[in-house]
């Protein structure tokens, strides 16, 4: 242990002097690329009997208290404290960086944008309920970037004072939340009175300031809150994934194993939407995600998100993009970043 401590120690004052180099040529703290690289290093030299989850888990705490040292870094998330999204913040920045809730999407963006916060964490979408439309709409009109992404499994729990199903009669959630468990709260609550609010961890807030109803919300909000978990993972369906966003100012390098999304607007005629993809496909290059939303302009017309594999600063993927910019009518590149695998 004395020797682990000694070089865990020898590494942080490694770490804080390409702290000053970086600050002294303007370049970001936090740096998901060279994260993926050390992570990959690890798991390679890994002779057991610790997993490579568990390795992963121990480094992530040792990096998030090195960044801590190279720079004060706060990140914003959809609060409050006890949120998915704070509990995504603590698992990919571990638990030496500050982190600030706050109290809607919009306001994330703002913080990271004027600079309060160095980034953010977002939902953008989930695998049960689709997309999460604030944030794209956010992602349009901001000038930030997606600088990383996480994907995080996530379990609904029934939480409050009262363990008799009978007895209650009020459920606080969020709508998503809702909507993920509706069988279960059809079959167990049938004539519950259903009171939406702004997250899970709000609902949690509000049955604890109550001393009634229950909550629809996580485990740590369990914690914070002081609530006892009255019924577990109550979700409809299994593998319930949500992806949340790094949002940011930077730009980050490439990995050889990176994912890029944008945002497009055609002209309203046949096959122009077809034109405009085609090159991805006669490239080879594997679209990830296709979604409309409306450009709010004129009526019926759409801006198309799309995923892809593949950095900006690739040779393919350049050329890609200049070819689609030369047959839309918008084009804006939301960001390049290191491809992080959905869980199975």
């Amino acid at each position: 242990d004395v020797e682990i401590v000694d070089k865990i120690q020898e590494r942080a004052l490694i770490a804080s002097k390409i702290g000053e180099v970086k600050r002294s040529k303007g370049e970001e703290i936090f740096r998901p690329d060279r994260e993926k690289e050390v992570y990959k290093k690890v798991t390679k030299n890994n002779p057991g009997p610790l997993s490579d989850l568990a390795l992963i888990s121990i480094y992530r705490e040792i990096m998030s208290g090195s960044i801590a040292i190279e720079k004060a870094l706060d990140v914003g998330y959809l609060g409050p404290e006890g949120s998915f999204s704070n509990q995504a913040t603590r698992e990919r920045f571990g638990a030496s960086i500050k982190s600030t809730p706050f109290t809607s999407i919009p306001e994330v963006f703002r913080a990271v944008d004027s600079r309060r916060c160095d980034y953010g964490v977002v939902p953008i979408e989930n695998s049960t309920e689709g997309l999460v439309n604030s944030t794209l709409d956010m992602l349009l009109n901001s000038e930030l970037c997606i600088y990383s992404e996480i994907y995080m499994r996530i379990s609904m729990h029934l939480l409050g004072f009262e363990s008799d199903l009978s007895k209650i009669k009020t459920l606080y959630g969020i709508r998503i939340a809702n909507s993920q468990c509706k069988n279960w709260i059809s079959a167990n609550l049938p004539n519950i009175e259903i009171v939406e609010t702004s997250s899970t961890a709000k609902a949690a807030m509000m049955v604890a300031e109550k001393k009634e109803g229950v909550a629809i919300a996580s485990k740590i909000a369990a914690d914070i809150y002081g609530l006892n978990v009255i019924r577990e993972s109550i979700e409809d369906l299994p593998n319930n994934t949500t992806r949340f966003l790094i949002i940011g100012k930077a730009q980050c390098l490439p990995t050889g194993h990176d994912k890029t999304s944008i945002v497009f607007s055609v002209a309203d005629k046949p096959g122009s939407l077809y034109t405009a993809l085609k090159p991805f496909f006669e490239n080879n290059i594997n679209l990830t995600k296709v979604e409309s939303r409306p450009t709010r302009r004129n009526s019926w017309e759409y801006n198309f998100f799309i995923d892809f594999y593949g950095h900006e600063k690739d040779e393919l993927i350049g050329k890609v993009l200049r070819d689609l910019k030369e047959k839309a009518t918008f084009l804006r590149i939301l960001g390049s970043y290191p491809a992080n695998e959905p869980l199975l």
